[in-house]
């Protein structure tokens, strides 16, 4: 089954039983918030050097005056509607399916990358005008990296069902593995994962970027609804923090700086990651908190043909952008997608 649907199973077991949002109000003084309670999907130094910059310069003085409390787990959603955590970052196309199961209504708040790498790799001895009948692979059975490999595949003339599918569990450091022992041809792959594979012999053949809301906050919606302020202010610590990571023309004026918060914080990122930073600040997060809306209406059509949601699943019915446009105003960003 679907990455997606795996994840709904776990929603569906901790739905049962919900008491009031925010259990037993942990994180709150006098009825207000005053602690950033979060879990995201993966902890990989972006994700993490980003909240950190948040909580390091921004939260404490947008009233979050507890220290934070943030996870990095595959049940990041479960503690979402559990009500451990009351704001989540995730893929997508997890959220859209959770949000579309709809036992606990979630509402989509923010943006947090708004680019996915359309990357594609082969090991040594490869011809890239030759794939036909090779090994490749997307990830697990329904990933969506595998709906990006077959719509490469498309652009570049090759008929995606003429090559042999291999699942694979795991994202692409597991597939770039696979890739270096034999087990595949060919894979989707992220650009951290240029170096390794040329230095084993191998190239990264096809290399775009396109703009699609591919990481998003999203929250509880009666939590939204009763504390509508701490979400406000958790999306412009964020967005802030977005901004400061990235100031400079090449992106990297505060990167200094900032590694050493995150290694204040026991965080010490590889030279491969301090390396990518440029690129992640360009071609990855969403530095305003937004997207388009003509890619929010891609990415749901892909959602659709993915069945991760039904065919009538409108996104514009689950989000609420009114915090974020506030945000963007406020700071003098581009409003993007604006109210809706």
């Amino acid at each position: 089954m679907r990455k997606a649907i795996a994840v709904l199973a776990g929603l569906s077991a901790v739905s049962v039983g919900l008491t009031a949002c925010g259990g037993d109000e942990k994180g709150t003084e006098d009825g207000k918030v005053v602690q950033v309670r979060m879990s995201y999907d993966g902890d990989d130094f972006m994700n993490q050097m980003t909240w950190m910059v948040a909580a390091e310069k921004y939260w404490p003085e947008l009233g979050f005056t507890e220290e934070e409390e943030v996870t990095a787990s595959p049940e990041y959603l479960a503690g979402l509607i559990g009500g451990d955590v009351w704001i989540a970052q995730g893929e997508s196309d997890v959220i859209w399916a959770a949000v579309a199961e709809g036992s606990v209504p979630l509402t989509i708040v923010g943006v947090a990358k708004d680019t996915e790498a359309w990357w594609m790799g082969a090991v040594e001895g490869v011809d890239p005008e030759n794939l036909e009948g090779l090994r490749i692979s997307g990830g697990p059975v329904g990933d969506r990296n595998i709906t990006v490999a077959r719509n490469i595949l498309e652009e570049i003339g090759v008929d995606p069902d003429s090559m042999e599918w291999v699942p694979i569990q795991g994202g692409s450091d597991e597939r770039l593995t696979a890739m270096l022992a034999g087990e595949i041809d060919v894979a989707q792959l992220q650009p951290r994962h240029q170096a390794q594979l040329e230095k084993a012999g191998g190239t990264m053949f096809h290399q775009e970027f396109t703009e699609v809301p591919q990481e998003v906050w999203v929250v509880r919606t009666d939590f939204l609804e009763e504390n509508r302020e701490a979400v406000c202010n958790y999306i412009k610590g964020r967005v802030q923090a977005f901004q400061y990571a990235s100031e400079g023309e090449t992106f990297t004026d505060n990167r200094d700086e900032i590694v050493e918060i995150t290694r204040d914080r026991g965080l010490e990122p590889t030279e491969d990651e301090i390396a990518e930073w440029e690129q992640e600040m360009e071609t990855q997060l969403a530095l305003e908190g937004g997207a388009s809306e003509e890619a929010f209406d891609a990415w749901n059509e892909d959602m659709i043909a993915n069945e991760n949601v039904p065919e009538d699943f409108d996104w514009r019915e689950h989000v609420d952008f009114s915090c974020l446009t506030e945000v963007q105003e406020d700071l003098g960003l581009p409003v993007e997608p604006g109210d809706l």
